[in-house]
């Protein structure tokens, strides 16, 4: 498969080029800043990097184009400086798969979004959310309105939003992550990054894609 990835500077979208890489696809990253990529994932011979924001066109068309899925890991790294760049980044992104006849992406969101229709009161994901709101209340803001993002901007595309809540580093290199709604009995509040990667890798090798225009909560199930 042919592969693009977003994020693959930071630990997840890491993870996510080298289970891409070992799985044997042909990997193509879009990165601000190429020489921030790990020595041994740009020195691959199956990986291709192209330079640029989530506001360059240029650059996002020359990625897009020929790929199979998408991958990203991309979200605020912090409290501020964040309005509008991925809610317009989307949708520049959206537009530009159809231009191109690409159909699937996985994108990231938060447990601060809520599927009224699927997730159950959870205690944890309501705190979180409250205490996301005093604190960073503009880029909560961004990461909701990612939904609608994804709702009127990717109709007829196979988008999946996915949501993450706390982080972990996971030793085990085969571990996938599960999926699920939250409060739906099994979820867990906790994703390991490298599992969250291998579980993006997963999906997007499924001949029928899963948790198409949805969005699932994604976590690490408790160890046995």
């Amino acid at each position: 498969m042919k592969l693009l990835i977003f994020g693959a500077t930071g630990v997840v979208g890491s993870w996510t080029a080298r289970k891409a890489i070992e799985n044997g696809h042909e990997v193509t990253l879009h990165v601000r800043d190429k020489s921030r990529v790990a020595e041994d994932i740009r020195s691959s011979s199956q990986v291709r990097i192209i330079e640029g924001t989530l506001s360059d066109e240029p650059s996002l068309s020359a990625a897009i184009r020929n790929q199979d899925a998408i991958l990203s890991s991309l979200g605020p790294t912090g409290f501020t400086g964040f309005t509008g760049v991925f809610t317009n980044g989307y949708k520049l992104i959206l537009r530009l798969m159809r231009e191109h006849n690409v159909s699937r992406i996985l994108a990231m969101s938060t447990i601060s979004a809520y599927d009224t229709a699927r997730d159950s009161f959870s205690l944890y994901r309501t705190f979180i959310f409250w205490v996301v709101f005093v604190l960073a209340h503009a880029v909560q803001r961004e990461i909701l309105g990612l939904e609608n993002v994804f709702r009127e901007e990717g109709e007829g595309l196979e988008w999946t939003l996915y949501r993450v809540g706390g982080l972990g580093n996971a030793r085990d290199a085969d571990g996938v992550a599960e999926a699920g709604w939250v409060g739906d009995g099994k979820w867990r509040q906790f994703v390991e990054r490298r599992e969250w990667a291998n579980w993006m890798v997963q999906e997007a090798e499924r001949e029928r894609p899963m948790w198409v225009r949805k969005m699932p909560a994604i976590y690490s199930a408790k160890k046995k």
